[in-house]
């Protein structure tokens, strides 16, 4: 529990008492697709000192919302990922990006490729109920992230390694103009932004299932 309770028994405070403090829910933001090693984390959050960062790890690990762990093979290395109790709150971080999202422009701060891909949670626009699947693979950098669109819902699932209709590699600038703005595929494939293989119109439709009046 963060030094600062609020000393309030409402469920609201205990939760805050958790991941109230600063930078603690961006680092489980940055946690839900998979875990992460440290200097993954400081990528993530160039804004976050590395003391204030080490200390929220910390604080997350002792009350049970992160825990550490070994990656590899082929490169063994320590990384943190949500535990049970911290996977709960991706649907508390979604629900809290459509509200902010309703107070500010979303085009001239930065934002992490994690942060992105669970925007698109806030975001989608289910299609109608006869409507197929269609599966995406949006690469930025090394990360690859395939999400599968359907009348349910939409899935985000980090690693690149379903079936898909498209791939789409560019940075998140040029996801975001994809989706926020009337930049098309085809301009941002044509002005080099973007490389796209596979069913370019599928890529299409997918960007258009988004809906940033939401």
């Amino acid at each position: 529990m963060s030094q600062r309770s609020y000393g309030d028994g409402c469920g609201t405070a205990l939760a805050l008492d958790v991941v109230g403090e600063r930078w603690a829910l961006h680092i489980v933001r940055e946690l839900v697709f998979g875990p992460k090693r440290f200097r993954d984390l400081r990528n993530a959050l160039p804004n976050a000192s590395q003391n204030v960062l080490s200390q929220r790890l910390r604080e997350l690990e002792n009350e049970g919302v992160v825990r550490r762990v070994e990656l590899g093979p082929p490169v063994s290395a320590r990384a943190y990922e949500l535990t049970q109790s911290g996977r709960e709150l991706e649907p508390v971080l979604v629900e809290l990006a459509r509200w902010g999202a309703r107070r500010a422009t979303l085009d001239g701060a930065e934002m992490s490729t994690d942060a992105f891909m669970l925007l698109l949670k806030v975001f989608y626009r289910p299609p109608g109920p006869d409507t197929p699947a269609l599966a995406v693979r949006l690469v930025v950098g090394v990360d690859a992230f395939d999400i599968t669109a359907t009348p349910y819902g939409v899935s985000v699932v980090r690693g690149g390694h379903s079936e898909v209709h498209a791939t789409v590699r560019a940075d998140v600038r040029t996801l975001r103009a994809l989706i926020f703005t009337g930049l098309t595929v085809a301009e941002a494939a044509d002005a080099g932004d973007a490389l796209v293989t596979g069913d370019t119109d599928a890529a299409q439709r997918f960007f258009r299932l988004f809906d940033k009046g939401r």
